[in-house]
């Protein structure tokens, strides 16, 4: 079906984008020498699949969540870790031609968020390394609004999509 010129079911997120380039920041603190608790946030550029001809348009990804991780070998040179976490996600889109804009955003829970990588000493408290993320989500509640339509609602055929993140990351410790 379709509300103001948008379609809102059985679309896949694959006909939607074709990925993106993220940034993420993390916050986290070392309860224990091996885990840390913290907050992650994750803006994503997103390359969109299906803007229509003399439009332009733009999407983004956003994801917030709690996180843990476990470091294995804290105190050594090469610090390979697992984590996961849960959060929420936003991933809007906007199309403009001749001067008007629509605006979508489709929203829901990360269920899951898992991670793991391989932190190498560069200095005193300062690491890098390469990292994995795997994240499984449920979009559940929709929004648009622009000249074709302002409206909003859930989704009746909720369908999970993932998002696979390779990486290279820096950690400072105070």
């Amino acid at each position: 079906s379709s509300t103001g010129g948008v379609t809102v079911t059985g679309t896949k997120l694959s006909d939607l984008v074709s990925g993106g380039v993220p940034i993420q920041v993390d916050a986290g603190y070392m309860v224990t020498p091996n885990v840390l608790v913290g907050l992650y946030g994750q803006y994503a550029f997103v390359s969109e699949k299906n803007c229509d001809a003399g439009a332009s348009c733009s999407a983004h990804d956003i994801r917030l969540g709690v996180q843990a991780q476990y470091h294995i070998m804290p105190d050594q040179a090469v610090d390979p870790w697992l984590g996961l976490g849960i959060g929420y996600e936003w991933l809007g889109d906007s199309e403009s031609a001749g001067g008007v804009s629509q605006d979508t955003t489709i929203k829901g829970l990360e269920f899951l968020n898992v991670q793991g990588g391989a932190d190498f000493q560069v200095a005193n408290a300062l690491t890098v390394g390469p990292f994995l993320n795997l994240s499984l989500a449920q979009f559940s509640s929709f929004s648009t609004s622009g000249p074709l339509g302002t409206t909003s609602g859930s989704f009746d055929n909720k369908a999970m999509h993932e998002w696979i993140t390779i990486g290279a990351k820096g950690t400072f410790g105070l």
